[in-house]
């Protein structure tokens, strides 16, 4: 499975257990968005900030007709006659149902360098939803994970049997190829939320043109160590993802070992884990 379409199903399939949480059961007239229900694509900490050129989730009822994801990049602000709006500013949109929306916030919502509250809009066939505030601030991390299994692939040695397995515990996760990360090993790992890159890019599109590195260096954290970072990036192939290659410290070996990632004093939630074996 290549990263890309692991990626879209991590986000889909995380985003629908929670959007059992956040779905009211009475059906709407017109679009409606749940309070608190705009947060970050891969952590999905509800009532925290995000950020800029992040993906974030909303949840709510009668978002969209039904079910539809986007074909093609760059992402579209407008699929299945649903649109999504930042202080008027269009997002560009990656999947759409009555109960859930993946989104990029767009770049330019407010001026760089700016936080503020923004409000939050969407449209479905015509009909506009109350505006539903959400605080955006420059970073806003988050690791993207499934199962609580951080997206961490062994990249450390082509020859490794392990080579681009995830590093989580042996089958646990159907359809992906898994096993334990050791010290040293080279871990390439996706986030959002990271911040602006250089050079910039615009909002809905990928990377596959040039690299773009975060302005800000993000801190890697395993088992709350300090890890070596290699790069701090876009991942080319999907907009809005971050791509980080970091080393594996030495650490208490475990199954469930915290895999985060900090940026300007903001760490992301202890939920994603890898597993580290100890050979």
């Amino acid at each position: 499975m290549n990263t890309e379409v692991m990626i879209r199903r991590i986000v889909f399939i995380s985003g629908l257990s929670f959007a059992l949480l956040m779905a009211h059961v009475a059906p709407a007239q017109t679009p409606a968005i749940s309070s608190g229900g705009i947060v970050n694509a891969a952590s999905f900490d509800p009532g925290k900030p995000v950020a800029p050129g992040s993906l974030v989730a909303i949840f709510g009822n009668q978002l969209a007709p039904g079910l539809a994801q986007a074909d093609s990049v760059p992402l579209s602000t407008s699929l299945s006659n649903v649109s999504v709006s930042f202080n008027g500013v269009a997002a560009p949109l990656d999947f759409v149902s009555t109960g859930q929306i993946n989104a990029q916030i767009p770049y330019e919502v407010l001026p760089a360098g700016t936080s503020g509250t923004v409000n939050v809009t969407v449209t479905n066939n015509g009909a506009t939803s109350a505006p539903q505030p959400v605080v955006v601030n420059q970073v806003a991390p988050g690791m993207f994970s499934v199962n609580g299994h951080a997206i961490a692939i062994i990249a450390t040695d082509p020859q490794d049997p392990r080579y681009g397995h995830l590093a989580a515990p042996a089958g646990p996760i159907p359809g992906l190829t898994t096993a334990p990360a050791r010290t040293n090993d080279v871990l390439i790992v996706y986030a959002t939320g990271l911040g602006p890159v250089t050079p910039s890019v615009q909002s809905g599109h990928d990377s596959l043109d040039q690299l773009r590195k975060t302005n800000l260096t993000p801190t890697p954290l395993i088992a709350n160590t300090p890890s070596p970072l290699y790069f701090s990036g876009l991942t080319p192939q999907y907009p809005g993802v971050y791509q980080l290659n970091i080393g594996v410290p030495q650490v208490t070996p475990g199954n469930a070992v915290p895999l985060q990632v900090q940026v300007s004093g903001v760490t992301s939630p202890a939920t994603a884990t890898i597993a580290i074996s100890a050979l």
